[in-house]
């Protein structure tokens, strides 16, 4: 099975979209989590690890990569 994010443009397109689901007899979910920080506050381990890399690079406890070393780990 594979999960699919969707984001429709606007609300015609978001109902177009259930429709052609329902249609189809596909089962999905909605969520209304659109902000990806609060979906990584919403684990209590995540929380930690997340406020555990700010405080990382507020000390500049950090590795700066250009985008062209990125594979060279």
């Amino acid at each position: 099975m594979t999960t699919l994010t969707i984001h429709p443009a606007d609300a015609d397109q978001e109902t177009a979209i259930r429709i052609f689901l329902d249609a189809l007899h596909v089962d999905y979910k909605t969520s209304e989590i659109t902000d990806d920080t609060a979906y990584l506050l919403s684990s209590e381990a995540n929380a930690q690890h997340l406020q555990k890399s700010i405080e990382q690079e507020h000390q500049g406890k950090v590795t700066k990569l250009n985008l062209d070393d990125i594979w060279k780990l």
